[in-house]
């Protein structure tokens, strides 16, 4: 039997994936730097993909399935108040916002289910605390300056976006 604290706790993750899918848009839509571009796409990716995850739990739990209009603004507004910073100040924003407020939320999850009673609940709660911890190490490669800082999504997402996502100008004409 799934508790109302891990119901609760599955809806605030996926608002979470809405804050993060309007947040990393919106930085998308603001970015020049091409490579900036991949990296935010590629996360933007890793939320959508997220959403989708969740979702059906969602469903099952007869939780509300639509987006969240507050978690999408939160992440209009969020993102837009560090869209003027550098590069890498920004991650270092996304660092923060991640071990504040997404790690203890998302691998939080874990202790609020039982794998005998519910290994579907179980595995759900392996992913989310997982997709946190690869957006965590993705923001630090940045702010470290660790080449091809996104590579930890190429074996995360099912639709990788990754640098050889770009095509050289060659290839568009």
């Amino acid at each position: 039997m799934i508790s109302g604290e891990f119901k609760e706790s599955l809806l605030n993750i996926y608002h979470g994936e809405q804050f993060g899918e309007a947040f990393y848009a919106t930085l998308l839509a603001e970015a020049d730097d091409e490579s900036e571009k991949v990296i935010l796409a590629a996360l933007l990716q890793l939320e959508t993909e997220g959403k989708a995850r969740v979702r059906p739990f969602i469903v099952k739990y007869g939780l509300p399935a639509y987006d969240n209009p507050d978690s999408i603004a939160g992440g209009v507004k969020t993102a837009r108040r560090l869209v003027n910073e550098a590069w890498q100040s920004k991650f270092a924003a996304m660092v923060d916002i991640i071990k504040e407020q997404g790690l203890p939320e998302y691998e939080g999850l874990w202790e609020k289910v039982c794998p005998e009673e519910d290994p579907e609940a179980a595995e759900l709660a392996k992913f989310v605390g997982a997709h946190e911890r690869v957006i965590l190490e993705v923001c630090e490669n940045v702010v470290n300056g660790v080449p091809n800082p996104a590579s930890p999504l190429d074996d995360f997402l099912n639709f990788p976006i990754g640098a050889d996502s770009l095509m050289s100008n060659k290839e568009q004409k």
